[in-house]
């Protein structure tokens, strides 16, 4: 079956079904599962159902009711998607929020991410704010520090969380720092985080943390502008 384009540039509506290009720059609601090969949103976008595209790209405001799955995922302006996220990358500029689970090769957060459920990566990459209601996993994990971030628990092979460059008055004026309940890996380097207990091989807490129990393998480091409860090795 051919497909067609769907462009809604004032106001209108649309049923579901298969395009190759889907674009809104008005206010536009489609009703019903929808794949299409593009899918670009400029305005206000409604899409009731599931959608399924090779490339998305939202610079306006859009709300998704079923799930995402996508090649690739572009967010400049506003998303919300109702179900789960299922992308191989993910760069998100502006703010997303997703009530079920984000999953993808790639996840690059320059902006807001807000996700209820768990978040899956090989790479992680954050230098906005985030989150994550469940578990936060991935093989890499990468953190600049410029706003306030939270997950519930963080796994991975290699994470980092470094402060971001920012003038002394920013820091007086900004929330920032990273809270979880656990953080688990091989190698783990922290700054102004807090957690109940981080596990790792190599561990180094950096200033700012406030951590009650470090377990560690191999090796461990403390800044004296850390604040550590106990640590041991196991």
């Amino acid at each position: 079956m051919k497909r067609k384009d769907l462009v809604i540039s004032g106001a209108g509506s649309a049923s579901g079904g298969l395009y190759n290009l889907i674009k809104i720059s008005g206010t536009g609601k489609v009703h019903g599962d929808t794949d299409c090969n593009d899918m670009a949103i400029y305005g206000t976008a409604t899409m009731e159902g599931n959608v399924k595209a090779t490339a998305v790209h939202i610079s306006g405001k859009a709300r998704i009711t079923g799930s995402l799955k996508t090649e690739h995922a572009k967010i400049h302006g506003s998303a919300r998607i109702g179900g789960d996220v299922q992308c191989k990358q993910l760069d998100c500029h502006g703010s997303a929020n997703v009530d079920g689970n984000l999953s993808a090769d790639e996840i690059h957060v320059h902006g807001e991410a807000v996700i209820k459920g768990d978040c899956d990566a090989e790479q992680f990459q954050a230098r906005g704010e985030f989150s994550i209601g469940g578990l936060l996993n991935a093989g890499t994990i990468q953190i600049k520090l410029c706003g306030h971030c939270q997950a519930k628990e963080i796994g991975g092979e290699r994470i980092e969380v470094k402060l971001q460059g920012m003038t002394f008055l920013k820091k007086l004026l900004l929330h920032f720092g990273l809270t979880a309940e656990s953080i688990e890996g091989d190698e783990i380097y922290l700054e102004h985080t807090s957690a109940k207990v981080v596990r790792g091989n190599r561990v180094t807490i950096g200033p700012g943390c406030d951590i009650d129990v470090v377990e560690y393998q191999g090796e461990f480091q403390c800044d004296p502008g850390a604040k550590v409860g106990t640590y041991k090795k196991v």
